[in-house]
């Protein structure tokens, strides 16, 4: 497994580094793990229609990108509070419930005790969800990745992610809509909150590493 740490916040960028690795060919077959953050940006799953998912005019009017993803999945909000993850793995070993369990055993080590995922891949806390996850399969690569918050702006990714529904139909005629779901900061969960974020990285980069060696 390499664990890979991307500097800077520019959330182009990641999203090219995690596609170019991605779509490589050919695929040199050692598992990855990258780490990453980025500044405020809204990323839209590859069959979502962002006019109905976002409020575009005032992501527009507040300098907020609006990215579509290679994955499925929903629409998430990102910023410098969340710690986004990305699994890139041959495809006969991926398996997203296995993914899914070292996620929820690293936010276990760090405090977070009754961490679970549910059937739709997304983590919980509770009645609120604390991570969100999507993937890709294409020829012999298969992508994971989601995204913790542990201090983001929940009043900004409030307003961000309510769309003021479009008339007509959405683009093609077809959508996938996002499942709305309460947020919590996953930093007020754990004893010792400055920590949990790095704290988080390194036990998930553990687990992955005896994982997927």
């Amino acid at each position: 497994m390499l664990v890979e740490y991307l500097e800077g916040v520019d959330p182009l960028e990641h999203a090219a580094r995690e596609e170019r690795l991605f779509r490589q060919r050919p695929f040199d077959r050692r598992p990855r793990l990258l780490f990453y953050t980025n500044g405020e940006c809204v990323q839209c799953g590859r069959n979502q229609d962002p006019a109905w998912e976002c409020d575009l005019e005032w992501c527009r009017q507040e300098g907020v990108p609006v990215l579509k993803r290679v994955s499925g999945g929903g629409t998430v909000w990102h910023d410098p509070g969340n710690q986004n993850y990305a699994f890139l793995l041959p495809r006969e070993r991926y398996s997203p419930e296995r993914v899914l369990s070292l996620v929820v055993e690293a936010l276990r080590r760090i405090g977070v005790a009754d961490a679970r995922f549910c059937s739709r891949y997304s983590v919980w806390h509770g009645p609120w969800k604390i991570s969100g996850s999507a993937f890709a399969l294409s020829g012999p690569v298969a992508l994971l990745h989601g995204c913790l918050p542990f201090t983001a702006d929940l009043a900004r990714l409030e307003r961000a992610l309510c769309p003021k529904a479009p008339s007509g139909e959405p683009a093609g005629g077809s959508r996938v809509a996002s499942v709305r779901s309460p947020v919590a900061n996953i930093a007020s969960l754990c004893p010792v909150p400055s920590e949990c974020r790095r704290q988080f990285c390194r036990h998930l980069a553990e687990l992955a590493q005896e994982a997927f060696p």
